[in-house]
């Protein structure tokens, strides 16, 4: 495959080090036989995935005032067909800017801006889910603490983190006390017990529910999974798909983490509108959603792909290295 302008180019924001998507969207292109390469942007020429792509470029941080014009003049230099951010800080000026990069000949694969509003606010993804009967755990708000008597243990986060990022397990009032000040924009949610669940969730681009894969979150480190298997539990599967279609203007793939708790209860906790850190495990267990997307932006649907996966898929992530003679 000669990569070429006029092909089937795929250019990914922020690439860091996901590597093994950027890997299977080359595998991708490859087996449907489409000419085109997979470029990538990051800040900085350190980010691991920086190298594995096609073509790179280093493009200005996010908040940037040109973050927006400097991608789209690269989507038309590069005659850019998809577009994909891959961490949450650029989805809304993407999302803001999808027709931009339509005029430009690139489609943005991103939800609609009210989707990401929701994802980015820990308050508003709450009352998200209660508002379409989902079950959430509760949240506190900061302000009534000196007066109310919490129940603990509780979480406390950071309204808008992302990663697992500055997120505390609060014992008592003390630590209330303290991390109040450590972390900002603060909330607090009930604390949760309970096996922990990421659905990966495919939507065409009429924001239909495609596919929704069960992965068993075993063990996290810094704030992404590194140990998962696909488990293909009913009532997570079947609370997934009630979520999934409660999502309007949804667009490729999102993930929505859960709680299956020791009653049976599942307990939404988070929308994150992007491919996860996770899902190279849902693509190895057959939900190839790269593949997937390719196909219905070139007009072919993929068809019933509520089965697609196999269960007891593991990923068991471990360390590599890229190694360059310099930058």
């Amino acid at each position: 495959m000669k990569p070429g302008k006029g092909g089937f180019n795929i250019l990914f924001t922020c690439v860091g080090r996901r590597v093994s998507l950027i890997r299977h969207f080359q595998r991708t292109l490859a087996v449907l036989g489409l000419e085109g390469r997979v470029v990538g942007t990051d800040v900085s020429e350190d980010a691991p995935a920086f190298h594995v792509v096609d073509r790179a470029y280093r493009i200005c941080p996010v908040d940037d005032p040109g973050y927006i014009k400097q991608l789209i003049e690269l989507c038309k230099s590069e005659q850019i067909k998809l577009l994909f951010p891959l961490i949450d800080t650029d989805l809304l000026k993407l999302s803001e800017s999808r027709a931009d990069f339509l005029e430009a000949g690139t489609n943005a694969v991103v939800s609609d801006p009210e989707v990401i509003r929701i994802a980015l606010n820990k308050y508003r993804t709450h009352d998200f889910f209660v508002s379409n009967g989902l079950d959430s755990p509760e949240v506190f708000d900061m302000g009534s603490m000196v007066e109310e008597k919490f129940k603990y243990p509780l979480f406390m986060k950071p309204m808008d983190g992302n990663a697992s990022k500055g997120i505390f397990k609060i014992r008592d009032e003390r630590e209330l006390l303290f991390f109040r000040d450590y972390v900002q924009k603060p909330i607090l949610q009930e604390c949760m017990h309970g096996t922990e669940f990421t659905l990966d969730i495919l939507f065409d681009f009429n924001g239909r529910v495609r596919c929704v894969v069960p992965r068993k979150r075993i063990e996290v480190r810094a704030g992404e999974v590194s140990k998962a298997v696909i488990v293909d539990n009913k009532n997570v599967v079947e609370q997934g798909w009630r979520a999934g279609n409660s999502v309007k203007g949804a667009r490729g793939c999102i993930n929505i983490q859960c709680f299956l708790t020791e009653d049976e209860k599942v307990k939404f906790i988070e929308i994150n509108p992007r491919f996860g850190g996770g899902v190279p495990l849902s693509l190895q267990a057959g939900a190839d959603f790269p593949r997937w997307i390719i196909e219905m932006v070139r007009g072919n649907d993929p068809g019933d792909l509520r089965n697609s996966y196999k269960k007891n898929t593991y990923m068991l992530r471990y360390d590599d290295a890229i190694f360059l003679d310099g930058l």
